[in-house]
Parts: structure tokens; sequence; C-alpha cells
């Protein structure tokens, strides 16, 4: 199946393709970072379809068909 995968700002550097990705029927948002090699703590805000995924539901946060999954890298500073 695909999905739609858009990677904001430094997090661009592990995908550069802005075709669909293709992955298992199943996967979840946790799967599909490993995949791309996002590790878990450079992954901030994650969405599915617009509604943002906490990071202690995205094991279990599996993705359709036709998703649209965005990731941005976490903000620091003050």
């Amino acid at each position: 199946m695909n999905i739609e995968l858009r990677l904001v700002g430094r997090l661009k550097e592990y995908r550069q393709s802005q075709e669909p990705l293709e992955v298992s029927a199943g996967v979840s948002v946790t799967q599909v970072l490993a995949l791309i090699g996002i590790p878990d703590d450079e992954a901030g805000m994650v969405a599915v379809n617009g509604t943002s995924i906490a990071r202690k539901d995205r094991p279990n946060q599996q993705l359709e068909e036709g998703d649209s999954m965005t990731v941005l890298a976490p903000v620091h500073g003050g």
C-alpha cells in the first residue's frame, strides 16, 4: 500500500523522494519512522491525516492506504 510522507525541515535528509512511500499493510507510525531511518528522538511531532499522534500511541497507530503522515523535528531553544 502507499502513504504520503512529508518530512519537514532537517528531516528531509532522510528521504528526498516526493513519491508516495510503499509500505506493508498494517504498518505503524513507529515502523514507518524506522523504515526511513529516523531515530525516535528526532521525530518531534507526527501527524496522520492532520491529527497529531502522541509518542506513546505511535507503535499502535496503524496506517491505511492513502494516509498522509507528516513528521517534524523537535523544536529546541528558548
